[in-house]
């Protein structure tokens, strides 16, 4: 009977790189037969990754008793086949593919065994019968420790998305109860999260006792909910990530404070040009990305254009200027929200105020029919309407 080669060279000559061996066509008569998602009787797909080649190239294939035998070729079935050794994978143990997932995160079998809780010789074992299965080794072992082969990195892509639909699946089903249920982790900055969010949440457990909220609070870099890295964010610009939902809820500016003490002791500024005789306290420079933009206008408010004010003190959290100001170190723009927690804090400059910042509530966009998302968006939604509402209506009277 001939090799596959012989049938490939004679059917289909100018579709055959010379260099290749048996060997390597073997391969990738493999990977075809993998991807007409088999059992089939003959299959025509577009192939574009032949090496050396960009066209459309039709593959032939027919089962044999579980085996794999296959020609590329031309649209027209040649009439001589060839058998190809591939057994057919029946199944996937899905122990042994959470290995795979945790070898790959892990980095080497002896950390893979710690997590697991069972021996690196286990772990080894798992992964060779895994090899086995596919036809193809998964991670290439060297001084630095494992790396995945192409077909590995490829294979582990695709365990990857099984357990990222895996857990999506099951949070849906989480969402069937009667009532909201289960873990949410919720990320927005430190300065709102600390100062307006974390004092309210008590009232949302009390009302959805059931749902667990983790609040991260980080000002220098966004989540990736794409990633899961979080489920859902709080954010103050405006989300371009693709397929995030985006609630907009309202917008708010930063004002000019400073403690009752230190305008006692430096005198109360009564126009922009004033501040440059003031200390100022401002988000710091060099920290990654500032929790929203143009944070720091105190600096060049008034001035003329490339020109900017002195800062005394910079600080990269708002939070932190908040209690350096109330310290009384200085004057700084900050929230409305944080003003309202101190009687030590007096408004400067009250007709003055900062770019208007927009409040997002923002998920991705197959979290959309969770009933835990709808409940903190509606809580969150109301709590700033209530809220805000009243001390901007106060502000204008």
């Amino acid at each position: 009977m001939p090799t596959l080669r012989d049938i490939l060279l004679k059917e289909c000559p100018d579709l055959v790189p010379g260099a290749l061996r048996a060997r390597e066509l073997q391969a990738h008569v493999s990977e075809m037969f993998l991807a007409t998602g088999a059992p089939c009787t003959s299959h025509s797909v577009l192939y574009r990754d032949w090496p050396g080649r960009a066209q459309n190239v039709f593959r032939w294939f027919v089962l044999d008793d579980g085996m794999a035998v296959g020609l590329t070729g031309t649209p027209e079935a040649p009439e001589g086949i060839a058998r190809h050794p591939y057994q057919k994978i029946h199944h996937m143990d899905w122990n042994r593919l959470r290995t795979c997932r945790v070898v790959n995160q892990a980095g080497s079998f002896t950390r893979a065994g710690q997590i697991l809780e069972i021996t690196q010789s286990a772990v080894s074992r798992q992964i060779a019968a895994v090899e086995v299965d596919l036809g193809s080794d998964i991670f290439l072992r060297n001084n630095d420790g494992l790396v995945p082969t192409e077909m590995g990195a490829y294979f582990l892509e695709t365990i990857e998305r099984m357990w990222e639909s895996l857990e999506l699946g099951l949070a849906r089903l989480n969402e069937m109860k009667d009532d909201p249920a289960g873990p949410l982790t919720l990320t927005t900055t430190a300065g709102f999260g600390s100062a307006w969010l974390s004092s309210r949440l008590h009232k949302f457990h009390s009302l959805y006792p059931e749902i667990a909220v983790t609040l991260l609070l980080i000002d220098n870099e966004e989540l990736d909910l794409r990633q899961r890295h979080a489920d859902c964010a709080i954010r103050f610009q405006h989300p371009t990530e693709p397929r995030l939902v985006r609630r907009f809820i309202d917008d708010y500016s930063y004002h000019i404070y400073g403690s009752q003490e230190y305008l006692d002791r430096r005198g109360i500024p009564h126009a922009l040009a004033d501040l440059d005789e003031h200390s100022l306290i401002v988000y710091g420079d060099g920290v990654g990305q500032p929790p929203i933009e143009k944070i720091d206008w105190l600096l060049t408010e008034g001035v003329p254009e490339g020109q900017s004010r002195r800062a005394d003190l910079r600080i990269n959290n708002v939070y932190g200027i908040y209690r350096a100001v109330e310290s009384g170190l200085g004057l700084a723009a900050l929230p409305f929200y944080m003003s309202e927690r101190s009687d030590k804090l007096v408004e400067v400059l009250p007709d003055v105020a900062g770019p208007p910042i927009p409040v997002y509530f923002v998920y991705p966009e197959e979290l959309g029919p969770s009933r835990r998302i709808a409940a903190l968006r509606d809580f969150i939604v109301d709590e700033i309407n209530a809220t805000w509402g009243d001390l901007k209506r106060r502000k204008l009277a």
